[in-house]
């Protein structure tokens, strides 16, 4: 099934153009993200992620309603994001701070055993973020497909995630994939664009490699060069987060036709299924 919501995903993105609208805005803070450190400074830089957040629940509202509706135009599109704004962003912030505190409250008795510890205990810190990623992932789905409230679509994302392990892992490795893919053509892009402003670099032996700094690089490229790495890189956010909203949103309709709840129950020590 994850397959046929990957097939579904492209469908809608190459039917109904208005759900490229969160890969325009997501590519233009791109943009933003590359030049505001290099122009405005890292004064800048918090506030542009402040405002990202804010952003993105209006567009996978936006995304997800117009989806879930059928109804895919700018006006259902923008309706849908004020509608399920909130649905969206208050668990997302419940998640940030409930992950911020689960690595907080592992971190100090860490940081008592003394650095060798913590260093040693980072792939758990990583391993506890990741895990909350992986089960919390369909919150905001589940928050627009059965309109439920903050703390239920938590769990809701937790138990979908559950009870379709399988599919969601192949979910997860076709994201993995593609976003595999688009880095590759992407950094294949920006070598041809700027070859001739990279052509140093390939006259440097092993251990002048190892001492080039980032801002080496800006200064080697120039001012053309880093409009160039801003327009390669917005246009792989761009393509990217249309896909990802496109492909969760169907992904999640095919596992829960029309929002309907799945059936409640377990299995048993033989693998049978009882519904409650």
């Amino acid at each position: 099934m994850s397959l046929n919501s990957l097939k579904g995903a492209t469908g809608l993105l190459r039917q109904h153009s208005v759900l490229w609208l969160i890969g325009l805005v997501m590519g233009a803070l791109a943009v933003l993200d590359i030049l505001v450190p290099v122009y405005g400074g890292a004064f800048y830089s918090e506030p542009l992620a402040l405002l990202q957040v804010l952003v993105v629940p209006f567009l996978a509202g936006g995304v997800y309603g117009t989806v879930k509706g059928e109804a895919f135009s700018i006006g259902e599109f923008v309706q849908s994001g004020k509608t399920y704004y909130f649905r969206i962003l208050l668990p997302t912030m419940i998640i940030f701070f409930a992950a911020v505190l689960t690595v907080f409250l592992l971190a100090v008795p860490l940081a008592l055993l003394g650095a060798g510890a913590a260093a040693g205990m980072t792939p758990l810190l990583f391993g506890v973020l990741v895990s909350i990623v992986f089960f919390t992932f369909f919150y905001d789905t589940v928050a627009v497909f059965e309109e439920t409230t903050v703390f239920e679509s938590i769990r809701r994302s937790i138990e979908f995630v559950m009870n379709n392990l399988g599919s969601v892992l192949v979910f997860y490795l076709a994201n993995i994939v593609v976003a595999i893919v688009l880095g590759l053509a992407a950094l294949f892009a920006w070598t041809a664009l700027l070859v001739g402003k990279l052509e140093p670099l390939t006259l440097m032996n092993q251990t002048e490699l190892q001492t080039v700094m980032p801002e080496d690089i800006l200064a080697l490229i120039g001012t053309e060069g880093i409009w160039i790495t801003a327009a390669v890189y917005a246009v792989v956010i761009a393509v990217y987060s249309a896909f990802l909203y496109a492909y969760k949103a169907s992904f999640f309709r095919n596992h829960v036709a029309d929002g309907a709840r799945m059936p409640q129950g377990e299995y048993d020590e033989k693998g049978r299924w009882y519904k409650y």
